[in-house]
């Protein structure tokens, strides 16, 4: 089971062409369970003293963040196998596309191609597929579709590299922080199995091993095509 650190509130800005979080925060997922095991409640702030002067030091507790069923990474659903009805396996999961302009994330197969490389993209639709699958663990994709019907799936052309359009993108990119001049990798995406994209992990650093998840709409992407920006929005305390 992964586990992940929650912040400590929500932020304000949507992420452009993705699906907003219905949770006002990731506070909030503390509490329910996961695949029946309860995650424990945290208080809302551990204070610890430090000698700061006359001051005193109070230090945010962080509540663990555990994938609730029909929650998954990206990075897990990237690369899962996609079968048909007969159990048959006819691609696996190129990409996913998170929408633009108010459209509905889809899934991306590749259609041909060796390992990986090669052949063209097809689009479908997460209301289209069911994926299922424990969480934190690669899910497993069922369409209703015969393998040489693939090429009837509408095509995917990536017109430019690096605008942000697929989770591949994001997942990865070093970005600067609102509120200075700092600067996390978003390591990852936490979408539900309809395509909702709800949380971004990040890391603080290259060199760190820490990963906290922040809400969606804390990753803005900057409009246009070709080699557009994105950057965390919160402030220093939401983080």
């Amino acid at each position: 089971m992964k586990t992940l650190l929650a912040t400590a509130s929500a932020s304000v800005l949507l992420l452009a062409a993705a699906a907003c979080s219905q949770a006002d925060s990731p506070a909030e997922t503390a509490g329910y369970e996961t695949n029946g095991t309860e995650v424990a409640e945290y208080d809302d702030q551990t204070m610890e003293t430090a000698n700061a002067g006359d001051e005193t030091v109070y230090e945010a507790a962080r509540a663990e963040y555990r994938l609730a069923q029909g929650e998954m990474e990206a990075s897990d659903l990237i690369g899962a196998s996609v079968r048909n009805g007969a159990d048959e396996e006819i691609a696996t999961v190129a990409d996913i596309h998170l929408g633009e302009d108010g459209a509905s994330p889809v899934i991306l197969v590749r259609d041909g191609g060796v390992a990986g490389v090669g052949g063209e993209l097809r689009q479908v639709a997460f209301d289209g597929a069911t994926v299922t699958g424990p969480a934190g663990e690669e899910p497993e994709v069922l369409v209703q579709i015969a393998e040489e019907t693939l090429e009837t799936l509408p095509s995917f052309e990536q017109d430019e590299m690096n605008d942000y359009r697929l989770a591949s993108e994001i997942m990865g990119a070093t970005t600067p922080v609102s509120f200075g001049e700092d600067e996390v990798r978003i390591t990852d995406l936490i979408l539900t199995n309809t395509g909702e994209l709800r949380y971004a992990v990040i890391s603080p650093s290259l060199a760190s091993t820490e990963q906290f998840v922040v809400p969606a709409d804390a990753i803005r992407v900057a409009e246009g095509d070709g080699d557009g920006d994105v950057i965390l929005d919160m402030d220093q305390g939401e983080l």
